[in-house]
């Protein structure tokens, strides 16, 4: 077992499409608000592919049949325009003629993805993984394909492939190695390009198997390049820790600058560290920028030393300003958490930044028999098992969507629901003003059913253009899958439109799509 890491380290079942899901990661990357001319030198806003000003909608379809193979996976693309997700829309898939290599059945090809400008070039650009892609005779070993935004934005664009034994990539391609199973996006080494953290959570460490890894990709002139590309476990230089059977190091990933240096910052989840002398299980790890063979120092929060907190800390990252001060706050899933007698009810903790970092004496907990919310916690709710955040109110702090992707909803176990949080500049994130939605609430589309799991994904994008971030609910069991795109304020659901497959342009799809399970941060 770990031994008891405390708070620094050294400076230097079911549906076919839910077959997948323990492959679902929410990732979120470092995104700035301002507007950004095309090919002006400046970087693009994350998912603004064709450089216009406003950011475009992308859907993962893990569960897509491609070709007749079946969970072969896609992702869809639609433009955002000034009302909106646009009603066509591009897929892209192993099979686009841009993309090397073939579908095949349970690839996963879009299981997640993140979103940056690799090369500066003013367009955006979308890393997406395959985590489930065997290499030869290699299954499971997985790969990513990152697709460079141009004027037309992803249409016919160049695709670079990366993977275990890409010439430069550390490491060789292992069996159910799951490489880019977590991706996160952002400037790690302050030179103006976005970089791409690689989780790898199952990878062996020092022969020590699932102990779990990363890989940094930094972007250039020319994209993302491998010959500068980093391998990181917890035996790494400013890593905290040791590499542990079982650890899932790498499991969630986000990107954002915690202690206000001008830095990016990684964050990273472990969570299947068991800390000695307890039976509390997970981690987060800060690891600070500017990174260059690595980072410049770490920072370890393990579950053992946040009362509330102890089965499996870190499901679900988030990185966001809550109160409005100069540092980045990071809000943790722990998804599986018992609430009273009620297993896997789940519990949504918040911690917040200063100049040192992160902090066991800055942490807020919340779950739903929390003052302010007032609900029952159930027994696999699984409140915060997704979170996502973005400026919803549009009073410029950022504020927090949470899943709760089981929670029932009348009789129909498994519906799910999602609740809005938003911060302020005195408290951060508080439950006043508090937004609940499911698929039951006045002014939300479509109907309630058993197994919708809606919330099963969150996420934010500011789909219109209009400065103003929008709350994304993906439900990959509802049909084919749906995503909602809900613009909220405190105490009020402003309005909510469905888009689907068929209302952006595509096909109607099947059941088991699994069209929402992954959602842009």
């Amino acid at each position: 077992m770990a031994e008891d890491k405390t708070r620094t380290a050294s400076r230097r079942r079911p549906k076919a499409w839910q077959s997948a899901v323990a492959l679902l990661v929410i990732c979120a990357a470092a995104v700035t608000s301002t507007v950004l001319i095309a090919g002006s030198g400046d970087a693009a806003r994350p998912y603004d592919f064709n450089g216009d000003g406003t950011p475009d909608l992308v859907v993962g379809l893990p569960g897509d049949t491609v070709g007749g193979h079946v969970r072969a996976g896609s992702v869809v693309v639609a433009n955002g325009t000034s009302t909106g997700p646009a009603s066509t829309s591009l897929r892209i898939g192993q099979d686009s003629a841009a993309v090397s290599g073939a579908a095949e059945t349970d690839d996963s090809f879009g299981q997640t993805f993140t979103s940056g400008d690799f090369n500066r070039d003013g367009y955006a650009d979308l890393a997406v993984s395959t985590p489930l892609e065997a290499l030869g005779t290699v299954t499971g070993a997985g790969s990513i394909t990152v697709h460079y935004g141009t004027s037309k934005g992803l249409y016919g664009s160049r695709v670079d492939v990366f993977h275990e034994g890409t010439p430069g990539v550390p490491g060789d391609p292992g069996i159910d190695r799951i490489f880019g199973y977590s991706l996160a996006a952002g400037d790690l080494n302050g030179d103006g390009y976005a970089d791409l953290a690689v989780g790898q959570p199952l990878d062996s460490a020092e022969g020590r198997s699932g102990a779990g890894s990363i890989r940094l990709l930094f972007g250039s002139g020319d994209g993302l390049t491998a010959d500068s590309a980093v391998w990181l476990d917890q035996g790494s230089p400013h890593v905290p820790g040791g590499p542990e059977v079982g650890d899932r190091f790498g499991e969630r990933l986000a990107v954002g600058d915690v202690n206000g240096d001008g830095h990016g910052d990684l964050v990273v989840s472990t969570i299947g560290e068991q800390i000695v002398g307890s039976s509390d299980r997970g981690s987060v790890l800060v690891l600070f920028g500017p990174f260059d063979d690595g980072p410049t120092a770490g920072q370890y929060i393990g579950s053992t030393h946040m009362d509330g907190v102890s089965e499996f800390s870190g499901t679900a990252l988030a990185v966001g300003n809550f109160n409005d001060d100069p540092y980045m706050d990071v809000a943790v899933g722990v998804s599986d958490q018992p609430v009273g007698t009620s297993g896997a009810a789940g519990r949504l903790a918040v911690l917040y930044a200063d100049e040192e970092g992160l902090s066991y004496d800055r942490v807020r907990m919340f779950d739903q028999p929390s003052p302010g919310i007032n609900s029952a916690a159930e027994p696999e709710d699984y409140f915060a098992s997704s979170l996502a955040t973005g400026d919803f109110d549009g009073d410029g702090i950022d504020d927090l969507i949470v899943g709760m992707r089981s929670e029932a909803v009348g009789s129909a176990t498994g519906s799910g629901s999602s609740m809005v949080l938003f911060g302020s500049p005195d408290s951060g994130i508080t439950t006043a003003g508090r937004v609940t939605a499911h698929q039951d609430s006045p002014g939300v589309p479509r109907s309630v059913g058993a197994g919708n799991h809606f919330g099963w994904t969150v996420g934010s994008l500011d789909t219109d253009g209009d400065g103003r971030m929008e709350v994304l609910i993906g439900a990959p069991g509802d049909g084919a899958g749906t995503v909602t795109v809900v613009k909220v304020a405190p105490g009020k659901l402003e309005s909510a439109q469905a888009v689907s497959q068929s209302s952006l342009g595509g096909a109607p799809g099947a059941d088991g799509d699994a069209f929402g399970i992954a959602l842009p941060h």
